[in-house]
């Protein structure tokens, strides 16, 4: 309590106790001079008896009244003070938690010095890869993680995660690694793309997004044949310029799904690329090992929550949940 309610809650006390004073001196002065007791009524003294019997009873109520409104004038702005303080403190305790989460998430993601670690000594292979589901399970291709010691993936945000490969499927190049493994990683939103597995039409449009450099880059092209390298029937040809470090993103159509995985470039020919077929990779799924996945099934979002957006849009919902991976090997 500070010093000015003190204030408030004295002077409505003083003026209580003047008024049960006023009272009790006017009950004694009523009993010891009974106006009706005398004898000779003057035309004024007729005024001041009716008077008094008229609005006793008014004059006890106002007063009753008046120490009732400061007091409940008082409750009220106490309560109202009250709850202002406590928004302000809830408002304040908040930016403190989401303040001590983020730098426990940074904390984190440079345990033993991991982003240092990974400036300072370079990957000797790295790629791309996206999530598979919002609890941590992500694909890339398998030629990146070949022979790996340790895998990291790092976010668009610079978060860095240790992956464990879950499963390889040497045959479609594809490779599954889990991030929750790491305590550093916490279950995102709902993974916003689809997987379509049905094939796709020559001439569709087509995007990408990995990381040929250390920041997310962008590319767009057309499908423009139905097999891959050398009549491989397992992948897509694309008229997409990709990059080494490109390998293992994501191949999405205008509606947000991913029709494939970027697997390379043709070298002899500029803006030729490739991409696995996605009803390959969720083939590639249900072949993992339920003790792999320590029992629980990997479920796949089939329905793209990107269909009705921009493209910039889609960009910014799914950029989150691509990353780079990071590939260390020992040194002979």
């Amino acid at each position: 309590m500070n010093m000015d309610e003190e204030k408030d809650i004295e002077n409505a006390l003083r003026t209580y106790s003047e008024r049960i004073q006023f009272k009790q001196r006017l009950a004694r002065i009523q009993a010891s001079a009974d106006v009706s007791a005398y004898p000779v009524e003057t035309e004024q003294s007729g005024q001041i008896r009716a008077l008094w019997r008229t609005y006793r009873t008014t004059l006890a109520v106002a007063a009753s009244a008046a120490i009732i409104t400061t007091f409940g004038s008082i409750f009220l702005y106490r309560s109202y003070q009250q709850s202002h303080q406590q928004e302000q403190q809830y408002r304040l305790l908040s930016k403190e938690i989401q303040a001590v989460k983020y730098s426990q998430r940074k904390l984190l993601s440079d345990l033993n010095g991991r982003g240092r670690a990974l400036s300072v000594n370079p990957a000797q292979v790295s790629g791309s890869g996206f999530m598979l589901t919002s609890d941590g399970y992500f694909v890339t291709n398998n030629h990146i993680v070949l022979g790996a010691d340790s895998v990291y993936v790092q976010s668009t945000k610079g978060e860095v995660y240790k992956a464990r490969v879950v499963y390889n499927d040497q045959a479609h190049d594809l490779a599954f690694l889990q991030l929750c493994d790491d305590s550093a990683f916490r279950p995102m939103p709902s993974v916003p793309y689809g997987f379509n597995a049905r094939p796709s039409d020559l001439g569709e449009r087509v995007y990408t997004l990995g990381f040929p450099r250390e920041e997310i880059v962008y590319g767009e092209g057309y499908l423009s044949s139905g097999t891959g390298y050398r009549g491989d029937s397992t992948a897509y040809q694309v008229a997409v310029g990709v990059n080494p470090g490109n390998s293992g993103g994501p191949l999405l159509d205008e509606g947000g799904n991913v029709i494939g995985i970027i697997s390379g470039k043709q070298t002899t020919l500029e803006g030729v690329s490739f991409a696995i077929k996605t009803n390959y990779l969720l083939d590639a799924i249900n072949a993992i090992p339920a003790e792999a996945l320590k029992g629980l099934p990997l479920r796949i979002n089939r329905k793209s929550a990107l269909a009705n957006l921009s493209r910039k849009q889609q960009i910014k919902r799914m950029q989150d949940y691509v990353y780079q991976v990071k590939v260390f090997k020992h040194k002979e």
